[in-house]
């Protein structure tokens, strides 16, 4: 499997996480299977060929809304898949497709509010690299960005507060109100957001230093306790710290 990824800057930087490209040759002689973990973001995804499944939902070919990541979930691709799309960070999908989706849901399915996207898969179609389709996807977002509408901004500022040892506290927003904007703008509590957040800044962590000791992850990340950091794992993760970490080693061993 090849993967590209490209992490915009400047007027972008606070919309999108990641403008990206993947491809399996169709000479591979088994498929793909990966679990992604959950950001709490959404995204777009262009399926330019093969059937794709994300967990036991299978998508053909064409555009597909990706919901507000809450749970880690298994990707199978098959050999010969194309795909590219654009990761928006938390909130940000609302904020340019102007609806927020809770379940995958096809261009098809809603010809009239995602019209739009459709001229961008038929660009899409008649690039053969990575590097082409990632360009073409981040000149469109840029023309389609509108940089003086303050929704953005105001997203980006409530979501900050939330975040452990956040600083960002807008004076003008009670409780109450961020209790609204997330589940309008997410579909999730600013309490489980924070979760997701906890065991993906854990999972960095073991990503970097496998060999830590689990409690003093625990401690650390502000867990209760390692059984409680384990349980947040499975549920949010769909992986324990433990088969985690041991996995990661792994992949080290086969990288020498």
């Amino acid at each position: 499997m090849d993967f590209r990824i490209f992490k915009p800057q400047g007027v972008l930087k606070d919309h999108v996480q990641g403008i990206w490209s993947l491809f399996v040759p169709p000479d591979q002689l088994v498929e793909e299977k990966k679990l992604l973990f959950s950001d709490a973001g959404s995204g777009i995804m262009f399926n330019l060929g093969g059937e794709v499944c994300f967990g036991n939902h299978c998508h053909p070919e064409g555009v597909m809304i990706m919901p507000n990541s809450k749970e880690a979930q298994y990707v199978t691709l098959p050999p010969g898949t194309v795909l590219a799309g654009i990761r928006f960070h938390p909130g940000m999908g609302y904020s340019v497709l102007g609806k927020r989706f809770d379940h995958p849901v096809s261009i098809a399915d809603e010809p009239e509010q995602l019209h739009f996207l459709a001229s961008l898969q038929q660009q899409l179609g008649h690039c053969r690299r990575h590097q082409a389709r990632i360009a073409t996807m981040y000149r469109w977002m840029k023309h389609h960005l509108d940089i003086d509408d303050s929704a953005p901004h105001a997203i980006t500022e409530i979501v900050k507060a939330v975040q452990p040892n956040s600083r960002h506290r807008p004076d003008t927003v009670s409780p109450r109100q961020i209790e609204r904007h997330f589940q309008k703008w997410m579909g999730m509590t600013p309490k489980y957001y924070q979760r997701i957040l906890r065991v993906k800044q854990s999972l960095e962590l073991l990503q970097l230093a496998p060999d830590i000791r689990l409690a003093d992850l625990a401690a650390e990340q502000g867990f209760a306790d390692q059984a409680h950091m384990t349980r947040e794992f499975s549920h949010i993760a769909k992986i324990t710290p433990k088969q985690y970490s041991l996995l990661v080693k792994k992949k080290q061993l086969q990288s020498r």
